[in-house]
């Protein structure tokens, strides 16, 4: 099956023996995957990545290729960024629920030039561990021929994957729902306040904190906590309001079914927004409302004495939220 960027792949597993994972190449090309072991490169082993690229083909390696002896199931690529991994890594552990007998564990190919093994250490361990059903995970930075790779279709991805396919939805709710409790208020607003890189946060956030603030909610920012807290409260929150972001794509996985969300459009790429927004509701049957007050003015109104040093973007998102009945 040669994937589609357009078109979620319907679920599918394929099975290879004397598979040879291929890692990712120095250059910009992100040349990386499997190939058989004849070096045909097998098409369902290319990940979708950002921009509706997929991976390209890598070539059969020359020389002695190191041995995985046993079954393993191929996880894609891996980096650093903690929502490309979601969409790019764990997209395909849902077949570990659906391909029949025992794994030895799971392979990811890492990003080049990145050290994907000290952010699962520090960062993303427990959610691997937990969707991984607690199998041993192989780094391939070498070529390495295994046994037995069975390799699954994405079960979402960038774009047009968001969505996610049934069985991928159904994996990670079960498995991350079965591990983690709900814990934490019933109302809840996602910050990027705090976030390290200015370019990724939202001007004049710490006034939206204090209007949400007032109205109830309790802020939330992410980054700071373990992957576990994240879930528990996204689990326990009836409705959670926030700007679009990584953070989105992984409450659906979690937040009750029906929660009232209110996306915050901080940034004018609509398309990437609209993904943000059907994962929502396809993964969680979200009761969604979205403004793009500050990626693309409304006709502004009128500020009166108390807002008027309020620039227009914030007045207007502030009286869509009033509007939306969340302040």
């Amino acid at each position: 099956m040669i994937p589609d960027a357009k078109n979620l792949p319907e679920a599918r597993i394929d099975r290879v023996s004397g598979a040879i994972v291929v890692p990712m190449a120095a250059d910009k090309r992100h040349a990386c995957g499997v190939v058989t072991s004849e070096g045909k490169p097998v098409a369902q082993a290319r990940t979708l990545l950002s921009g509706g690229r997929f991976t390209p083909d890598p070539d059969a390696p020359c020389g002695p290729v190191a041995r995985l002896p046993g079954r393993w199931l191929y996880a894609g690529v891996g980096r650093h960024h903690f929502g490309h991994f979601l969409l790019e890594c764990i997209s395909r552990l849902w077949a570990l629920d659906h391909a029949g007998g025992q794994f030895d564990g799971i392979t990811i190919i890492p990003m080049h030039g990145r050290d994907i093994a000290a952010v699962i250490r520090r960062r993303l361990g427990p959610l691997l561990d937990i969707l991984g059903q607690g199998l041993p995970v192989h780094l391939a930075t070498e070529p390495v021929q295994v046994d037995e790779l069975v390799i699954p279709s994405q079960g979402m991805g960038h774009m047009h994957w968001t969505p996610g396919t049934p069985e991928f939805r159904a994996y990670v709710r079960r498995h991350l729902c079965a591990a983690i409790a709900p814990e934490g208020p019933e109302k809840l607003y996602i910050s990027r306040r705090r976030l390290k890189n200015p370019a990724q946060q939202v001007p004049h956030e710490q006034q939206i904190e204090r209007w949400l603030s007032a109205a109830g909610f309790t802020v939330f920012h992410p980054e700071r906590h373990t992957i576990a807290v994240q879930c528990q409260r996204y689990m326990a929150a009836h409705e959670i309001v926030g700007p679009d972001g990584s953070a989105f794509h992984m409450a659906p996985f979690v937040m009750p079914l029906g929660t009232r969300v209110g996306l915050i459009q901080r940034r004018t790429r609509q398309p990437v927004f609209d993904a943000i927004a059907r994962q929502i509701t396809s993964f969680a049957k979200a009761d969604l409302w979205t403004t793009a007050a500050l990626a693309q003015l409304k006709t502004a109104p009128a500020p009166n004495e108390r807002e008027s040093a309020l620039p227009p973007e914030l007045r207007q998102l502030r009286l869509d939220l009033r509007e939306a009945g969340f302040i």
